[in-house]
């Protein structure tokens, strides 16, 4: 069976450069994956009001791997920070034998087959997105808090000023919704737990994790494990596909 298609979706602020560095390192450790495929928050660079809202980000995602599983791939989703449970509202009936996933070039059908959350917020089917008291609101745009102590706290200061330059904001407004779908439920899910996050606690991420029944990884990284860490985290993501690290 030929390997799976990677999609990842980025957290708030980040856009797709931030994960360049984790790309890069599994390919070297899993030659075999060759499709890497971003779905970033459509949100993101947009203010309030007038703003795409949560709803949106997850229709955007959907419209980055309906095409992909109606054309036969089978996708693992890494879903980092809120690009977890954005992405796991994102995939009604596109898992693994759902009405959408077209029979792929290999054995089986294709869909999405597993989700890997990074330091993911998940929320249960109905539940409310949560307040975030790390939010910088300005007017209709809303940044990281203290980003320095509260994200790049790991990250070595080169990284962290190249990589920094890439962040946008959010909107101030549209994340008020009730979580609508949780593709966990139809599909396995793993979650690498950032021990030394200070955006999202580990006490929170092993709820969240508890919530979604994930396997679960821990890694002595912060909030952006992708930048601090890359082949760590690159070697924790390639195991949870089963493939050789």
């Amino acid at each position: 069976m030929p390997p799976p298609t990677i999609v990842i979706v980025p957290g708030l602020w980040l856009g797709s450069r931030p994960y360049e560095l984790l790309v890069e390192e599994m390919k070297k450790l899993a030659p075999s994956l060759t499709e890497f495929i971003y779905a970033p928050l459509i949100s993101t660079g947009t203010c309030s009001p007038g703003n795409p809202t949560m709803y949106d980000d997850a229709m955007g995602i959907r419209g980055i791997i309906k095409p992909l599983v109606e054309a036969g791939k089978r996708l693992v989703i890494v879903g980092h920070s809120a690009g977890a449970f954005l992405s796991a509202m994102a995939t009604e009936d596109l898992e693994v034998g759902g009405k959408f996933a077209a029979p792929s070039g290999g054995s089986g059908g294709g869909g999405v087959e597993r989700f890997v959350f990074i330091a993911g917020g998940i929320l249960p089917l109905g539940a409310p997105h949560p307040e975030l008291d790390f939010l910088d609101v300005r007017g209709g745009e809303a940044y990281c808090r203290t980003p320095d102590e509260l994200l790049f706290h790991d990250v070595e200061p080169a990284v962290a000023a190249k990589y920094e330059s890439f962040f946008k904001c959010q909107p101030a407004e549209g994340w008020a919704g009730d979580c609508t779908y949780c593709g966990w439920e139809k599909v396995p899910s793993s979650y690498i737990l950032t021990e030394h996050d200070r955006v999202v606690p580990p006490h929170v991420q092993e709820a969240c994790a508890a919530i979604a029944q994930s396997d679960v990884i821990r890694i002595p990284t912060g909030h952006l494990p992708m930048l601090s860490d890359p082949k760590l985290l690159a070697e924790k993501v390639v195991g949870c596909l089963g493939l050789d690290a």
